[in-house]
């Protein structure tokens, strides 16, 4: 079944709901009827004018089966909202530029990389990692000095700690670029699915938080708010040096269309931000489905759409993005590995799933090492 005919649900959702949806509303204290253990889920913040917020939470408590928001409103101060966490045990404090822009998918060469795959929602096996790489300090701030960290994608669905892990990933890049680091977060289909009202995957927390606030779970991530903004600033293919990182894969017949990376960006975002009601409808099919960047799998596997891609297909796509590897997430493996003579490294080792070992990539002095959680990184062979 091709990914369009599952999408049809949820464009009529959208067009059903979302116009009565589009604030939010104080809401009382409230029995609710679905069951889930207690959490506090948030913040979120949404705009409710050029320079003042409402950040809100959603707490629940499973013992008396009640469920309320705490929010408060928020102004921004020279550009720039700072507050402290105040909802349950989050005392975090929280910096939010009030511009959020995309930027290119291009970058000099870096001298140290880590490249982590889909987290899905694991916030305590991805800081296990950080800490033990010394990416990130005891306080979960920046350690990295100038290195470079790329999430392949894919933070969200499965696990229930997603929202904590965007907003790691929110503040390391802040704090990566004021020590001449970077943090860089490519979008994954799991991205696209929380934008386009597919929570197939989505934690019942989340559902339940949504229910609560009556509507969907993308409206957390809705263009008023601070993290949808900035996940729809995100970019599809990027390039560190002659590194090439996508989600998914490029698959021949979206090469085809010789795009370059910041074309394909311009364009993902073009599809993703306007998908309702799009103009141009005529890259529909290899920015959203099974051929997109987001979606395919063709590095590894064969599906009824396509073989698994040849060497010689590989090796144009390295030829047209000038790029001696591509690094890739979304389809699940057993351990990082290269293949096709380091061509191709694959990524998306299952996260905090005890049947595999948490890892991740290093790239340093242009040499591969798998890196771990508790032990020393080992090369790659």
């Amino acid at each position: 079944m091709r990914l369009y005919d599952i999408y049809i649900p949820f464009i009529i959702l959208f067009i059903l709901i979302s116009c009565s949806l589009d604030g939010y509303s104080q809401q009382e204290t409230m029995l609710d009827s679905l069951l889930v253990s207690s959490y506090v889920e948030g913040p979120h913040i949404r705009q409710i004018s050029s320079n003042r917020v409402d950040v809100f939470y959603i707490q629940h408590d499973s013992i008396k089966n009640k469920t309320k928001k705490i929010s408060r409103s928020l102004r921004y101060k020279n550009d720039t909202l700072t507050f402290k966490g105040f909802a349950g045990s989050d005392t975090l404090t929280y910096i939010i530029p009030k511009k959020i822009r995309p930027r290119s998918g291009i970058f000099e060469k870096a001298d140290k990389i880590i490249v982590l795959g889909d987290i899905h929602g694991e916030l305590e096996a991805l800081l296990n990692i950080l800490r033990n790489n010394n990416v990130i300090d005891e306080k979960n701030h920046w350690a990295f000095g100038d290195g470079h960290i790329v999430f392949t994608g894919d933070v969200f669905d499965r696990g229930h700690k997603v929202t904590e892990c965007l907003w790691l990933i929110f503040q390391l890049e802040i704090q990566a670029k004021k020590a001449g680091g970077r943090v860089h977060y490519i979008i994954g289909n799991h991205e696209m699915m929380a934008l386009l009202f597919d929570d197939r995957y989505v934690d019942n927390k989340y559902k339940h938080a949504a229910r609560y606030l009556k509507y969907h779970y993308s409206h957390f991530f809705g263009k008023q708010t601070v993290l949808g903004k900035w996940l729809r600033s995100k970019n599809t293919l990027m390039r560190i040096g002659d590194q090439l990182f996508v989600h998914g894969g490029i698959s021949p017949q979206f090469l085809e269309k010789k795009m370059k990376i910041d074309d394909v960006n311009t364009k993902m975002r073009y599809h993703l931000n306007n998908y309702t009601q799009l103009e141009d409808t005529t890259l529909v099919d290899l920015f959203l489905y099974s051929y997109s960047p987001l979606w395919y799998r063709g590095y590894l596997s064969r599906t009824p759409s396509y073989d698994r891609i040849s060497l010689a297909e590989v090796i144009k796509t390295l030829d047209f993005y000038d790029s001696m590897v591509i690094i890739f997430g979304h389809t699940p493996v057993a351990r990082v590995y290269p293949f096709y003579s380091f061509k191709l490294i694959a990524m998306d080792v299952p996260i905090g799933d005890p049947n595999f070992i948490d890892q991740a990539l290093l790239i340093e002095n242009q040499k591969y090492y798998r890196i771990f959680a508790h032990k020393e990184k080992e090369r790659l062979r």
